[in-house]
C-alpha cells in the first residue's frame, strides 16, 4: 500500500467513524482528490477538490478534518454546502490553517464517543484538561503531543502558568504512561495523525520496559501465564482473604473475562454453567466487543468457588454497589432509560483499574492490594556466557489469567481457534496472534494427542 493510499485509507476510517457519508479517493486520471457522497437510492454525487493532492498526506488529513467539522455544524449538508461551490474559489481549495486545539478536542471527543468505548482516554480534551488548557490562537502541534506524552500532568499544568516551572519526566512503567500512548493512539485514530504520528507512538513503545522491549526483539517469553493450579491455589486463597474480589477473580479466571466485563455479566452461570455478557442489541455496547456467551473452564470451578446462583448474584450485586459502572447516552450525558436508546459504559478502563490494582500496581495503594499474590514462572534471556534461559517467579496481573485461559482451552479441549475465540470475544486471528504466542512445546503437544485421540474416538463410535 502507498503512502498516500495509506492516508487516503486512514481518512476513511475517520470518515466512517463519524458516520458520515463521504469517502475520498485518489481521482480518475486527476492529481487531485475526489469526495464523492452516497445518496439515498444508491446514487452517488462526487466531486474533485482542487488543491489536495492525491499524494500530499497533510492536504488529505486537512481535508477530512474540514469534512468532519463542517459536518458537526452543518447536519444535513451536501457536498456542496460543506466545500462550497466548484467556481466559488478560483485556485480550487482555499488555503486554511492547520486546525487548532479547540478544533481537535472537540473532534476527538465526538469520535470516541461513537465509538462508545473508554471514554476515560478524551479527559485531556474535555473540561480543563491539558490540550483544552493550550492556546486556542495557533495551530497544533506535534511538539505540543510529544510534550504531554512525556511528562507529568501536574509539571505540564505548573509549566503552563509559569514558563520557568520545570517539566519532569513520567515513568514509563507506570499506568498513567500508557494512557498517554493510548490518547497519541486515539488522535492518530480521529484523524489527526500529522500532529500524532506513527513514529511517535512507536518511540514512546520503545520506552516501555526497556528490558521487556528487548526480549520481545529476541523472541523471548514475557507474559506471566500461571498453571491451572497454581491459579486454583491462589483463588483458595483469595476466597478466604475477600470473599468479593475472590469472587470476581474466579470469574475472570473461569471464563477468560476482560476484567471489566464482569460488571457486565447480563447472565450468570446457567445448568450449562454459560454465562452471558453484555445485551444482544446493536445500540446497547457497554463492553469492547459487545454481547457474547462464555464457557467455563474448568467446568468445576463453578460450583467450587460458587459463581451462580444467590452466592453470584449477592456477589455482583455488592460489586456493582462498590465500584458503581456510570452509563451514558451517545452525547456523554448520563443515561436516562425512559429517554434514551443508545447506551455505553463510560469507566470500563477505571474499573478494570481496579482489579489491576488488587494484584500489582506501582499506581496502587498497598494497603487496597490482596495480601495472596498470583505467581508464575518466566523464562527470561539467558545471563551473560550462560547458554540456557533463565527462569523466575513474577508476579501476574489480571489479564494474565484470561491469557491462561486461551492456553487451558488449548490444552484441555479439542475447541477450533474460532470457536476459542468466539467466547472469548475477539477474532481468530487476534486469538492466534495475541493469545497463542507464549503456548509452549508441551502445551502444544497435549493439544494435538488431544485432538488425535479425539478424532480416533469418534471415529471409532462412528
Amino acid at each position: 500500500m502507498t503512502q498516500a493510499n495509506s492516508a487516503l485509507s486512514s481518512a476513511n476510517g475517520v470518515l466512517r467513524a463519524h458516520h458520515l457519508p463521504f469517502r475520498l479517493r485518489a481521482g480518475h486520471n486527476s492529481r487531485w482528490v475526489s469526495v464523492y457522497e452516497n445518496l439515498p437510492g444508491r446514487r452517488v454525487r462526487e466531486r474533485a477538490v482542487r488543491g489536495c493532492s492525491s499524494q500530499d498526506d497533510l492536504a488529505i488529513e486537512e481535508l477530512c478534518f474540514r469534512l468532519v467539522s463542517e459536518a458537526r455544524r452543518q447536519p444535513g449538508a451536501t457536498l456542496e454546502q460543506l466545500l462550497g461551490s466548484p467556481g466559488d474559489e478560483p485556485g480550487g481549495m482555499a488555503p486554511r490553517l492547520a486546525p487548532s486545539w479547540p478544533e481537535i478536542c472537540d473532534a476527538v471527543v465526538a469520535f470516541q464517543r461513537r465509538q462508545g468505548v473508554n471514554m476515560n482516554l478524551v479527559g485531556p480534551f474535555k473540561g480543563q484538561g491539558y490540550f483544552r488548557l493550550l492556546p486556542a490562537d495557533g495551530a497544533a502541534r506535534e511538539a505540543d503531543v510529544r510534550r504531554f506524552a512525556l511528562h507529568t500532568g501536574d509539571s505540564l499544568r505548573a509549566h503552563l502558568a509559569d514558563p520557568a516551572e520545570p517539566l519532569v519526566p513520567v515513568a514509563t512503567h507506570r499506568q498513567g504512561f500508557r494512557q498517554k500512548r493510548e490518547v497519541v493512539s486515539l488522535l492518530r485514530r480521529a484523524g489527526f495523525g500529522s500532529i500524532a504520528p506513527e513514529s511517535l507512538s512507536e518511540e514512546l513503545k520503545g520506552m516501555v520496559n526497556h528490558k521487556k522491549v528487548v526480549l520481545l526483539a529476541a523472541g523471548e517469553s514475557r507474559r506471566r501465564i500461571p498453571s491451572t493450579e497454581a491459579i486454583q491455589e491462589w483463588l483458595d486463597q483469595v476466597i478466604e482473604e475477600d470473599p468479593l474480589w475472590g469472587w470476581l477473580f474466579a470469574m475472570v479466571a473461569t471464563y477468560g473475562l476482560r476484567p471489566h466485563e464482569v460488571w457486565h455479566i447480563d447472565g450468570l452461570p446457567d445448568q450449562n454453567g454459560l454465562i452471558t455478557i453484555g445485551v444482544a442489541a446493536r445500540h446497547i455496547k457497554v463492553t469492547k466487543t459487545g454481547f457474547r456467551a462464555a464457557v467455563p473452564l474448568p467446568a468445576e470451578w463453578v460450583e467450587r468457588y460458587q459463581l451462580g446462583g444467590g452466592n453470584g448474584e449477592q456477589r455482583l450485586e455488592e460489586l456493582r454497589r462498590r465500584h458503581v459502572p456510570k452509563f451514558v447516552n451517545e452525547d456523554g450525558e448520563p443515561f436516562d432509560p425512559e429517554r434514551d436508546l443508545v447506551k455505553r459504559c463510560d469507566n470500563n478502563e477505571r474499573l478494570g483499574a481496579l482489579c489491576c490494582h488488587k494484584l500489582r500496581s506501582s499506581d496502587a495503594k498497598a494497603e487496597f492490594e490482596l495480601k495472596n499474590k498470583l505467581y508464575a514462572w518466566v523464562e527470561t534471556a539467558p545471563a551473560q556466557g550462560k547458554k540456557k534461559a533463565q527462569k523466575r517467579k513474577e508476579r501476574c496481573v489480571p489479564y494474565d489469567l484470561r491469557h491462561a485461559y486461551a492456553i487451558r482451552a488449548r490444552e484441555t479441549t479439542t475447541w477450533n481457534y474460532a470457536d476459542v475465540a468466539a467466547v472469548m470475544g475477539h477474532s481468530p486471528e487476534v486469538h492466534r496472534r495475541t493469545y497463542l504466542s507464549e503456548i509452549s512445546s508441551e502445551q502444544t503437544k497435549a493439544s494435538v494427542v488431544r485432538r488425535l485421540l479425539s478424532g480416533g474416538s469418534e471415529a471409532a463410535a462412528g
